[in-house]
């Protein structure tokens, strides 16, 4: 009896530190074509799937935008990520709208994800919803071509909730814009 109810325990513990927040939806939008008002990127403009390339000259910024699903207020990051390594990595915390480096508990919580390149986390809050959307932008730059990808975690989990891979490339190799 009392290993059943230890089981039991144990259950209801692992249920009640689950993650509470799940990832409804991503896409890439180019920065000009994202409506604030709506908090939507205009009809037709956004990026979504695989196999995206971007021409860093014709789009110049590009958003991230998440819809995440809450059942309690929770930290959600996205972390910009590009090459194998980063000699800097920056935060930006949308509670204090300042953007900074990275402190030694940031740079131990990408170590402890296995995240390396990251460029920039972009801390957000996400209320408790259904569908609460959120959004992060990078400025882009004929420099930054390579591979590139923006991963989504809600704070205290060590798995992303999903993550999204472009690639910025010159306007000759037929990049979208």
């Amino acid at each position: 009896m009392l290993r059943i109810l230890a089981v039991a325990v144990v259950i209801v513990v692992f249920a009640a530190t689950g993650s509470a927040a799940d990832l409804v939806s991503m896409k890439l939008c180019p920065t000009k074509d994202y409506d604030s008002a709506e908090k939507e990127c205009a009809a037709a403009k956004s990026l979504e799937g695989n196999a995206i390339q971007i021409d860093p000259s014709k789009i110049g910024s590009l958003s991230f935008l998440t819809t995440v699903k809450t059942s309690t207020d929770e930290e959600i990051y996205h972390v910009w990520i590009f090459g194998k390594s980063s000699s800097r990595v920056l935060v930006y915390d949308s509670m204090t709208k300042m953007l900074r480096e990275a402190e030694a508990s940031e740079l131990t919580w990408l170590k402890e994800r296995n995240i390396d390149g990251a460029q920039v986390i972009v801390k957000l809050t996400a209320p408790a919803s259904e569908a609460y959307r959120l959004r992060s932008s990078k400025t882009l730059i004929p420099r930054m071509a390579g591979s590139w990808k923006v991963q989504v975690y809600d704070a205290t989990q060590t798995k992303p909730l999903g993550e999204m891979v472009f690639t910025l490339g010159a306007a000759d190799k037929g990049p979208i814009d």
